[in-house]
């Protein structure tokens, strides 16, 4: 597979994810509705809702991460890109690319064990509810950092390309 078809699928595959993720938001919203009315009006709270509403956003905030790159709506010092020439913001850009992967990259090396051992053992949250949330996000964090660094290496891929076709 070639660096542009590769930073394609990937593109692809992060955009998926994120758009999908827009039905977790849609979610944690009805159940927060639910519990509203449930606590308020029937003056019965639900054990679950608070922790289920809080996966469900965090999920939401660690899977986008890849979308959210490759649409390039992250926070960004635009200013930079006034002052400077566009050969220099284009490997000002390429420099961030490079730092955040090392940053990632060492974000996937940290989160390995701790997800290899809550994979292994169940590790729950203690509440009443009771769920298994530590387990679930430590692992999570862990897919969502690989599917994080697969997309900066793709913007980073089709940096490059880009200027060639400039060119």
């Amino acid at each position: 597979m070639n660096g542009i078809k590769f930073a394609d699928v990937a593109s692809k595959i992060s955009v998926f994810i994120g758009k999908t993720c827009g039905i977790f938001y849609a979610t944690a919203i009805i159940l927060a509705v639910n519990e509203v009315i449930a606590r308020y009006v029937f003056d019965a709270p639900t054990s679950w809702s608070l922790e289920i509403i809080m996966a469900l956003c965090g999920s939401t905030w660690l899977l986008s991460a890849g979308a959210v790159t490759q649409q390039q709506r992250h926070i960004t010092v635009t200013v930079m890109e006034l002052v400077v020439s566009k050969a220099t913001w284009r490997w000002m850009q390429r420099l961030a690319l490079a730092i955040s992967m090392l940053a990632v990259a060492g974000l996937i090396w940290a989160a390995w064990d701790p997800a290899m051992h809550a994979a292994t053992y169940i590790e729950r949250s203690g509440s009443a509810f009771n769920p298994p949330l530590p387990t679930y996000f430590k692992v999570l964090l862990l897919v969502a950092a690989c599917l994080f660094f697969v997309q900066l290496a793709a913007n980073l891929v089709l940096s490059f390309s880009n200027e060639e076709e400039a060119v």
